[in-house]
C-alpha cells in the first residue's frame, strides 16, 4: 500500500527559562531537509501474513505387539529427545511364547530328522533286498533248468522202458489169445492129427509167452537209481533254499519299501520344520519389539496421549502422537491476488516475539480451502531455517515472504513515496529548490520502493514531511 499525502505540523522548540519562542528560519541555502541519494540496490516485493507454528514432521506410535504397558509417563506438551525409551511393556508372556515355540521347532526337527534316517535305512535295506531278490530269482532259474535237465533224461529213459513193456504185454496178450483159441479148438476136434497140431502150437505159444514174460521182467524198472536220486534230492534242498530266501527277500523288500519316504514326505516334514522356525523367529521378534519398548526416532513434542501406564494395548494401537521440533515451519494463507506472486524456494522470514528466523517457502498446495470470510485462499508452508529452543509449537508467528527479488535497481525510501489522482509521486530537491516530481514505482518492501522512471541515480529525495505548498522554495539537504 502506498502512503498518503503528508500533511506537515511545523516544529517549535521552546528554549530556556524565559520561554523565548523561536522558529526555524530558512537559511540562505533554503531550509535544510531529511534527505535521500537515489541508488541502486537489490529490493523484492513481499507479502505479510501470519499463521501457527508447526513441526514439519509427525508420527503417530502404534503398539508393535499385544502387551501390558508396564511403564508410560508422557504426557501432552512433553519434550521429548531422539533416542528417548517412552515406554516399557510387560514381556512376560513373550518370553514364555518364545521358550515353548523353540521346543515345538527343536521337536519337530528331532522328528523329522528321526524319520529321514529311518527312511534312509530302510531305503539300504530295501536296496539289499531288491539286490537278493534279484539274486535269488537267478539261482532259482539255473537250479531249475539243472533239475529240469535231470527230469527230462529220466522221463526220456523210463518212457522207452515203458513203451517196450506195452510192446510185450500187447505181445503176450495177443500169444495168450491165440492159445485160447487153440485150446478150444482142441478141446472139440475129433481129428488126432489135428489135435496132436494144436498141442505143438499151443506148447510152442507158451514158451514164446514164457520168454516174453522173461524178457518184461527184466527190463529195468522206471524209477531212479541211487546216484540219480542222490543228485535229485540234492537239487530239490538247494531249491528248497534258494526258494525259502527268495521269498524272505521279496517279503523284506515289500515290508521295507512301504517305510521308505518318499520325496514329497521328506518334503512336507522339512515344511513342518520350517513352519515351526518361522513361528519361533516370529515369537522373537514380537519379544525383541516388546523388550525394545518405543524409542523416540527424532526431536519433538508429544500432542496426542493415548495410552496409560498398567493397560493392555493391542497390536496397531495408537498410543501417542509426536512432532518434530528439529524443523518447524508456519502455514500461511495467501490470497488469489498474491499467490501469484510466490514461488517455491523464494526467501522468507518469521517474526514472533520480537525475534526474526530466516525462513524459505517450501510448499504451495495446489487445492484452495476457504478462510473464515469464506474466500478462497492457498496454503503456504514457510520452512523456519534456523529454528531453536525459543518456538513453540502452535504459537500465531508473523511471516513476510520476499516476492520479485530484483537486483541493482533505482530504489527510495518508501516513506518518500507518495501517491494522488495523477500517480505516484515524491519530492525531491532540484536546482536548490523543492519540486514535485511523478515517477513509476515497482516492487515496494516496508523499507524500500523501486523506481521504474522518473528518476536517476543520485538524485536527491526528500524523506522527512512535505507538501505541495513547499513546492519551489529553496531548499538544502540536511548536514549531520
Amino acid at each position: 500500500m502506498k502512503k498518503s499525502l503528508k500533511i506537515v505540523i511545523p516544529i517549535l522548540l521552546i528554549l530556556g527559562a524565559g520561554g523565548f519562542l523561536l522558529t526555524a528560519f530558512a537559511s540562505g541555502n533554503g531550509k535544510e531537509h531529511e534527505t535521500f541519494r537515489v541508488r541502486r540496490d537489490r529490493i523484492s516485493g513481499s507479502i505479510e501474513e501470519s499463521g501457527d507454528i508447526e513441526g514439519e514432521t509427525d508420527y503417530t506410535y502404534y503398539a508393535q505387539v499385544s502387551a501390558p504397558v508396564s511403564m508410560m509417563g508422557l504426557k501432552v506438551g512433553d519434550v521429548v529427545n531422539k533416542g528417548d525409551k517412552l515406554l516399557t511393556y510387560d514381556v512376560t508372556d513373550y518370553e514364555r511364547t518364545v521358550s515353548q515355540a523353540s521346543i515345538s521347532r527343536q521337536q519337530s526337527e528331532d522328528n523329522a530328522k528321526g524319520q529321514i534316517e529311518q527312511s534312509d535305512k530302510n531305503q539300504s535295506r530295501y536296496n539289499k533286498a531288491v539286490a537278493d531278490d534279484q539274486a535269488y530269482s537267478v539261482l532259482y532259474y539255473l537250479e531249475r533248468e539243472s533239475a529240469n535237465s535231470q527230469n527230462e533224461a529220466q522221463y526220456s529213459e523210463n518212457w522207452n522202458i515203458q513203451c517196450e513193456r506195452d510192446s510185450i504185454s500187447k505181445e503176450i496178450a495177443k500169444k495168450q489169445g491165440e492159445v485160447g483159441g487153440k485150446e478150444a479148438e482142441l478141446a472139440t476136434t475129433e481129428d488126432p492129427e489135428r489135435a496132436q497140431t494144436l498141442s505143438k502150437e499151443i506148447s510152442d505159444l507158451n514158451k514164446q509167452i514164457g520168454d516174453l514174460q522173461s524178457g518184461y521182467y527184466s527190463l529195468a524198472p522206471a524209477q531212479l537209481s541211487p546216484e540219480e536220486y542222490a543228485n535229485l534230492n540234492d537239487t530239490n534242498n538247494v531249491m528248497e533254499d534258494i526258494t525259502r530266501n527268495w521269498t524272505q527277500s521279496k517279503t523284506q523288500k515289500n515290508a521295507y519299501e512301504a517305510t521308505i519316504l518318499n520325496a514329497s514326505q521328506k518334503e512336507a516334514l522339512n515344511k513342518q520344520t520350517e513352519l515351526a522356525q518361522s513361528k519361533e523367529d516370529a515369537a522373537m521378534e514380537d519379544l525383541s519389539k516388546a523388550s525394545m519398548g518405543v524409542v523416540a526416532d527424532f526431536q519433538g513434542v508429544v500432542t496426542e496421549c493415548n495410552v496409560k501406564e498398567g493397560s493392555v494395548v493391542a497390536k496397531g494401537t495408537p498410543l501417542f502422537k509426536i512432532v518434530g521440533t528439529e524443523d518447524m515451519k508456519v502455514t500461511v494463507m495467501i490470497s488469489k491476488y498474491d499467490i501469484g506472486s510466490v514461488k517455491k524456494g523464494q526467501r522468507a522470514e518469521v517474526s514472533i516475539a520480537g525475534k526474526v528466523y530466516p525462513a524459505t517457502v517450501s510448499r504451495i498446495n495446489h487445492v484452495a480451502t476457504e478462510d473464515d470470510s469464506d474466500k478462497a485462499k492457498v496454503a503456504v508452508d514457510v520452512h523456519i531455517d534456523e529454528p531453536d529452543e525459543d518456538l513453540i509449537l502452535g504459537l500465531e508467528a508473523d511471516v513476510t515472504i520476499y516476492t520479485d527479488e530484483l537486483m541493482g535497481v533505482l530504489v527510495i525510501p518508501y516513506g518518500a513515496l507518495y501517491s494522488d489522482d495523477g500517480g505516484d509521486y515524491c519530492y525531491v530537491i532540484s536546482d536548490g529548490v523543492i519540486a514535485k516530481q511523478y515517477v513509476t514505482a515497482g516492487v515496494s518492501t516496508n523499507e524500500y520502493a523501486e523506481i521504474k522512471e522518473g528518476l536517476k541515480e543520485d538524485d536527491i529525495v526528500i524523506t522527512d514531511a512535505v507538501t505541495d505548498d513547499l513546492i519551489g522554495d529553496k531548499a538544502s539537504e540536511a548536514v549531520h
